[in-house]
């Protein structure tokens, strides 16, 4: 009976740490800021992570009030970033940033979005 009890508390310490980690993002920071609200169209998205994002396996998409954004050259600034220029003008409205990517030594590709919004009226 006690082994039966010391695996289950096993068990559930395991499903613990699963939930744990799933909750995990390595993403720091970003310009345009998580959640702010611009008033200036920015022109590049930079994701800054706690390690050194794999270019080779990263994506970021942009969505906003005219559908996807036209985004061209993913790079890195060897600031544990990711960064990426905005070819199409930004208007006013809601955006999100979708990002796919792999960093440092981690073997599991990360994945998460976030949101921004442009309000030109203060300019």
């Amino acid at each position: 009976m006690a082994l039966r009890i010391l695996a289950g508390f096993a068990f559930l310490t395991l499903l613990a740490g699963c939930a744990t980690n799933s909750a995990y993002t390595p993403l720091l920071r970003a310009e345009p800021a998580i959640d702010s609200v611009q008033s200036r169209a920015p022109r590049t998205l930079r994701l800054y992570f706690d390690a050194l994002p794999n270019v080779d396996v990263s994506n970021l998409v942009l969505r906003g009030p005219a559908g996807d954004y036209n985004l061209r050259g993913l790079h890195t600034m060897a600031a544990d970033d990711l960064m990426i220029e905005i070819l199409d003008p930004l208007t006013e409205g809601d955006y999100v940033v979708e990002w796919v990517t792999r960093v440092g030594e981690d073997p599991v590709l990360h994945q998460g979005s976030f949101g921004f919004k442009v309000d030109l009226q203060d300019n």
